[in-house]
């Protein structure tokens, strides 16, 4: 009988959703290069990289908050 309580392994996930990721955006910024020309591919691949620094940011911000309450 499998133990409900035990703790998963989620790295299987992780590379499966990153790789789900990576290929999704390939065709839509290929898409967009076709439709639209590289300007817009870069300009998204710019508002998507400042996104995701935001985002490190904010959890790196909260981290530090947990630790400290600790």
């Amino acid at each position: 009988m499998k133990n409900v309580n035990a703790p998963r392994d989620y790295t299987e996930f992780l590379s499966a959703t990153l790789s789900f990721l990576a290929v999704n955006l390939l065709w839509i910024f290929f898409a967009l290069w076709l439709l639209y020309g590289i300007v817009p591919v870069l300009l998204l691949a710019i508002v998507m990289n400042h996104m995701i620094n935001r985002l490190e940011t904010r959890l790196l911000v909260a981290e530090r908050q947990v630790n400290r309450r600790l």
